[in-house]
């Protein structure tokens, strides 16, 4: 890795996610609706920038294995971080963090076997990034409290979290098994 990759705008980008937290654990805890208000400004500027930094690093020709890898940790860390914010100050069930880690835990550690054996970063899956879509938009109906899209959603991410992790369990078993037969 290159040093100066850190100074990428689009990995600047992605680590910004994580520097947003602290703010929006400020709005949450005022425990407002004009604090709920802003907390949910800066998760969607979260999403913002998740969305943005792949453009960017594709665009400018800036693409990178840190950005490759700091990319989906900082969405990661940044969704558990605000998910235990929700746990203390909004009522989001722990359980629900319990699975959300479960998976993103087991895919960070099979991402690194693949990188270990293959020395290839694998990129989003469409239902990946389906399911962190439907995860913030939960984390932003438990900021405003809105109690029927409060279940809906919980409901609706009980079933993608499942699906995505068999998706990318298949990926990785797929690129494991190519790996052995070469």
């Amino acid at each position: 890795m290159n040093f100066r990759e850190i100074f990428y705008i689009s990995n600047l980008l992605s680590l910004s996610r994580v520097v947003l937290i602290l703010p929006i654990y400020y709005f949450l805890k005022m425990d407002t609706m004009t604090g709920s208000y802003w907390a949910v400004f800066l998760m969607l500027l979260v999403a913002l920038t998740d969305t943005l930094d792949g453009r960017l690093a594709r665009k400018l020709n800036q693409q990178s294995d840190f950005g490759r890898v700091v990319d989906p940790v900082a969405d990661k860390v940044a969704i558990a971080v605000v998910a235990l914010m929700l746990i203390s100050l909004r009522d989001l069930p722990i359980w629900f963090l319990a699975l959300v880690l479960t998976r993103d835990i087991a895919i960070l550690v099979l991402g690194l076997f693949v990188i270990s054996k293959k020395k290839i970063v694998i990129e989003s899956q469409t239902i990946g990034k389906v399911t962190a879509f439907m995860l913030g938009t939960l984390m932003i109906v438990y900021t405003l409290d809105i109690p029927i899209l409060k279940e809906i959603l919980l409901w609706t991410n009980m079933a993608l979290i499942p699906a995505s992790s068999i998706v990318y369990f298949g990926k990785f078993k797929s690129l494991v098994g190519a790996a052995k037969q070469n």
